[in-house]
């Protein structure tokens, strides 16, 4: 069953303007690469809305709120709270555009009756990103009408609602449920998430690079059994024994070399490949529930190209064994075996 994405965020006075800028695509360019312009149209509003901005509609409400005394307004204080709902693409992918339409409203339905319907100012849906999915925004004022983010959306509040939420969802037909109950996870903001997964593709990026180096090593090695494959040989008349020019011994002993050296290198190689399948797998699940935000991991496993490097390991394997064949066949496999797998040559 797909897990329930409820995020939230809280947010000063200064912020509001530009958070209505990205909700309702008013900038001219964006920093987020996700945000497709040519899909843009496909977004809508599920809260009707006058010519207000946000600002206004916002704090149209914090000063009508209840303040005795009097005070002005703490420049840090929590003016906007939003919610961030979405799912995972696969949930979205079994849902006609008509049902998705109805998850969302269902959504924004139960939003508005757990925050109040008054204090709330959108409910924008985006279809222009990788993932579908609600910004839901209120003022966090009390049932006394005073503002105050910490006791509107605090931690046992926060608990009952993605406990809450997912059961009215599945009372509603869909096929959904909260993340781990009593889960330690912690919810990153949409800026700090895309750092930290710019930072893990520069790694990748790096270990890339180291397996493309070793398999271009792989290909140089390939091209030297072939040039190996085609030395001329023949026999002595008495002894028996495989005569070769002095060059191409040279050029078999080096081959050998490298084909022993080469056994270690698969071992480690295959190592490799399973780790980084697992790495694959744990960052599929840590991502799950981010995939509103950024949903890249599957791009940089697709890179990692594990199925080009097994094959670039299965060819490896098939020359070193014609080359194996090809030492037994000269009688020159013991040899080589004697003078570098038990020599002290750390070349090896």
């Amino acid at each position: 069953m797909a897990k329930l994405v409820c995020h939230a965020e809280k947010y000063k006075k200064g912020s509001v303007p530009s958070i209505e800028r990205h909700n309702e695509r008013k900038n001219t360019n964006y920093s987020n690469e996700e945000i497709d312009p040519l899909r843009t149209h496909l977004n809508y509003s599920l809260i009707q809305r006058d010519d207000e901005s946000y600002y206004r509609s916002v704090m149209k409400l914090v000063n009508a709120r209840d303040n005795p005394s009097g005070r002005t307004l703490r420049k840090d204080a929590v003016v906007l709270c939003e919610f961030i709902i979405s799912s995972s693409n696969e949930f979205f992918d079994t849902l006609s555009a008509e049902k998705q339409r109805c998850f969302f409203e269902e959504a924004n339905r139960y939003l508005q009756d757990f925050f109040g319907k008054e204090h709330c100012i959108y409910a924008t849906v985006h279809y222009d990103e990788h993932t579908p999915h609600m910004h839901f925004g209120f003022v966090p004022l009390t049932a006394e009408n005073k503002l105050c983010a910490k006791k509107v959306i605090d931690r046992s509040v926060l608990i009952r609602l993605q406990d809450e939420m997912p059961k009215f969802l599945q009372k509603k037909g869909f096929q959904i449920e909260r993340g781990e109950a009593g889960s330690t996870a912690v919810h990153k903001s949409v800026k700090k998430y895309k750092s930290d997964m710019e930072k893990e593709k520069a790694a990748l990026a790096v270990s890339i690079q180291k397996e493309k180096q070793e398999l271009s090593q792989i290909a140089s090695t390939k091209a030297e059994i072939k040039s190996v494959e085609q030395i001329p040989t023949g026999k002595t008349m008495f002894s028996g024994k495989i005569t070769v020019d002095e060059e191409d011994y040279k050029k078999v002993t080096s081959l050998a070399k490298k084909q022993l050296a080469s056994e270690s290198k698969e071992k480690k190689m295959s190592k490799e490949l399973s780790a980084l399948r697992k790495e694959n797998n744990t960052l599929k699940t840590e991502n799950e529930g981010m995939k509103t935000q950024l949903n890249k991991r599957q791009s940089v496993s697709k890179r990692l190209s594990m199925a080009t490097m097994e094959s670039e390991l299965r060819e490896l394997q098939i020359f070193k064994k014609r080359t194996e064949n090809f030492l037994l066949e000269h009688g020159l496999l013991d040899y080589f075996r004697k003078a570098f797998i038990h020599s002290n040559n750390r070349d090896l």
